[in-house]
């Protein structure tokens, strides 16, 4: 097998057939959800309770319809067995290439951010004294456990994984329910129905986009859906995935996003606990200890799903006759293949002066591209494609309904508004003083760079 037809090669195992589509929709909702739920209030409070909801119904709807297109040309193409090969298939090389960098790239940079919040996890559960405050130390205490998580190999060893998530998130969100109604949050700003009360246009406008952002990452189907349903035994059956997927993420919006803003008011914290004034996310209270230890479980799982896809990919590039057994041979090869996205991951964890910085420009570059834009672009043409040959076959001026019209269009529109949100988001979070993170490279004892707001 030559180059590149061991980057065409499929990035999950060979096993096809074995899941069902519950246990598809849970790693669906799973996959963004352990990072996001703790995000959701953050986002109906800066977006409104009715403008948040409503963002929420329009990404979710977009991301299902952009997912769907995706399993329609799976089924139409069913030897691509990846996000790229569509591409591939559906355009040529360029689109190939263009698929793998915004799939896989995002892959590759949310790993540090799935290392780093299990590493908060875990600090704001106890400090460990040979560790004491140093968050990078915790970061490569948790790396080394993720690192043999790299060993699943593919979607159909991982389901028990994200059924383990998927019990976390529930447990995430009944931690975060009972702290709202048991603590009160002193001060509370009032929410608004629609947007949030800064006064300033301009900063008003970059919150409202924060909003939209986490929105946009909180559900991403399209992400997994060419090489999830290949696992499937019936790949149609991902649309019912996708349905169960996208009603848990509303529900998600509606339970925490909802009621802990109208509980604790405006200004709550990016990442709820965060959130200034409320006793509940204090070290050693059991409400914390349980959040997070839940936020630790589910966020491993998704380094976990990251990882299985680039492994494979790499592995598939250096290694394509590869046995894949559980062999020790094998497992130590497998564990080569597997080290430099675990690396990468690892170094831009500890040396990101921000990695809330980098989720948000990894978003903009790659969410909306992957979950609207890509797929409306492929399906569009896929369209034309079938234009044409009923044409030639049946005489018909335009065999594209009107609805597969209109849909293309609204996922690509929401797409493209998606990414200048994302942007607006990234770049305002820089531009203003108020929103501008700290950063910080290394420790005290080895501090390479440091930078803060004064006062």
């Amino acid at each position: 097998m030559d180059q590149g037809q061991a980057q065409t090669a499929p990035l999950v195992q060979q096993d096809e057939g074995h899941m069902g589509w519950k246990q598809a929709g849970i790693t669906v909702f799973t996959f963004a959800a352990p990072s996001a739920v703790m995000a959701v209030p953050f986002a109906i409070a800066n977006a409104g309770y009715v403008g948040g909801m409503a963002l929420c119904l329009i990404l979710t709807s977009a991301s299902v319809a952009g997912a769907n297109m995706l399993l329609e040309m799976k089924i139409l193409y069913p030897h691509c067995k990846t996000f790229g090969d569509l591409g591939l298939e559906v355009i040529g090389r360029p689109a190939q290439m263009w698929g793998n960098v915004i799939q896989l790239g995002n892959f590759c940079l949310f790993m540090p951010c799935a290392l780093r919040f299990c590493a908060l996890s875990l600090y704001s559960i106890v400090e460990i004294g040979a560790l004491g405050n140093c968050i990078d130390y915790y970061v490569w205490v948790i790396a080394a456990v993720c690192l043999v998580s790299t060993q699943v190999r593919s979607f159909d060893n991982a389901q028990g994984f994200t059924v383990i998530s998927f019990l976390c998130v529930i447990g995430m969100v009944i931690t975060m329910m009972v702290a709202a109604f048991q603590y009160e949050h002193v001060p509370r700003i009032p929410a608004q129905w629609i947007g949030n009360p800064e006064p300033e246009a301009g900063l008003r406008l970059v919150r409202l986009a924060s909003g939209f952002t986490i929105g946009a990452w909180a559900f991403i189907p399209a992400f997994l859906t060419v090489e999830l349903s290949t696992c499937m035994r019936n790949p149609a059956d991902f649309k019912k995935s996708l349905l169960m997927a996208g009603s848990l993420n509303v529900m998600l919006f509606v339970l925490v996003g909802t009621l802990v803003v109208a509980r604790w008011g405006y200004n709550v914290g990016e990442v709820i606990a965060i959130t200034t004034g409320v006793g509940a996310f204090a070290r050693g209270n059991v409400i914390n200890t349980l959040f997070n230890a839940f936020q630790l479980g589910g966020n491993f799982v998704s380094y976990m799903l990251d990882s299985v896809p680039l492994s494979r990919f790499c592995q598939k590039c250096w290694a394509p006759n590869f046995k894949d057994t559980w062999t020790v041979p094998d497992i130590m090869r497998y564990f080569g293949y597997s080290l430099p996205t675990f690396l990468s991951a690892l170094v831009l964890s500890t040396f990101t002066p921000s990695i809330n910085t980098l989720l948000d420009f990894v978003t903009a570059l790659t969410t909306p591209w992957v979950t609207q834009i890509y797929p409306a672009v492929l399906y569009w043409k896929v369209l034309h494609r079938r234009r044409v040959t009923d044409n030639i076959e049946c005489g018909l001026e335009d065999p594209i309904r009107r609805s597969e019209k209109i849909t293309v269009a609204l996922v690509f529109v929401v797409g493209c508004i998606s990414f200048c949100a994302c942007a607006l988001k990234a770049i305002g979070y820089l531009a203003f003083d108020e929103l501008r993170p700290s950063f910080q490279i290394g420790c005290d004892d080895w501090l390479i760079w440091k930078w803060s707001r004064k006062g």
